[in-house]
């Protein structure tokens, strides 16, 4: 009997390595995976997948300054973030065509790349997708995967978001 779990969840990079977060920006109790979300995905066996980190990759270094949105959204982080989306979505089209589950994708807010729903800019808070999110999204949307916003600060909503899919998944 083949016991592997057939649920997938699609996660930014830096949820399981916060190494990968620009500097000054990992300010709670969590100092790689933010483990609250990787518990709950461990406890109920989900197959994790972790996203490209498409700032890490654009710029070719680990230890950079934030940036935000206004310093990426240029043709080139465009162009590299939808080559990113294309590798993740034929990911997702590979586990669906498999008869596996996507029950969601995570991001982070505030993430220039990875937010899902609001993004501090120049003009204050903004409610938009990251560029990345954005790209995939766009993709992937015929599918009806809920993307969930991580809000390192304030985690509890997301978190119970999370819990509620894996929760009607089992």
């Amino acid at each position: 009997m083949d016991n592997r779990s057939d649920k997938f969840v699609f996660v930014p990079f830096c949820l399981m390595a916060q190494a990968y977060q620009a500097q000054d920006i990992v300010k709670y109790e969590w100092k790689s995976a933010i483990m609250p979300f990787m518990q709950v995905l461990l406890e109920n066996h989900i197959n994790i997948i972790q996203m490209p980190c498409a700032e890490v990759e654009f710029q070719n270094e680990l230890i950079r300054k934030p940036k935000g949105i206004s310093k990426y959204d240029t043709i080139e982080f465009n162009n590299h973030c939808e080559k990113l989306a294309n590798q993740v979505a034929c990911q997702v089209d590979l586990i669906l065509k498999s008869n596996y589950k996507v029950i969601a994708i995570l991001g982070i807010e505030q993430s220039p790349s990875c937010c899902v729903n609001y993004i501090y800019t120049n003009q204050g808070m903004q409610k938009r997708k990251g560029i990345f999110i954005q790209k995939l999204y766009d993709k992937i949307k015929s599918y009806h995967i809920p993307i969930i916003g991580i809000n390192r600060k304030y985690i509890k909503k997301s978190l119970e978001e999370l819990k509620e899919i894996v929760g009607s998944e089992n």
